[in-house]
């Protein structure tokens, strides 16, 4: 299923890149949902990093911070380093 639908993401995407002032309807949700994001009204949640509008413009695209955390913090073996 996953792969029957990235041609069409893809699709998609390529129209945006293509035509920036001429986004058509439900593209931002859809990059959105790519990002592993979701469309809230106004606020994002507790946790959450506010992105890109939306399709509708009081929407904004909240993406979780757990992932970017994971990213920015360095691995430690639990030794003090002494």
């Amino acid at each position: 299923m996953r792969q029957q639908l990235l041609p069409f993401f893809t699709s998609l995407l390529l129209v945006a890149v293509l035509f920036p002032g001429d986004v058509p309807p439900g593209i931002r949700n859809t990059i959105c949902l790519m990002q592993q994001g979701t469309c809230r009204l106004f606020f994002c949640h507790s946790g959450e990093k506010k992105r890109d509008i939306c399709s509708d413009p009081w929407n904004r695209c909240c993406v979780s911070n757990t992932d970017e955390e994971g990213k920015e913090k360095p691995k430690t073996d639990g030794r003090s380093g002494i």
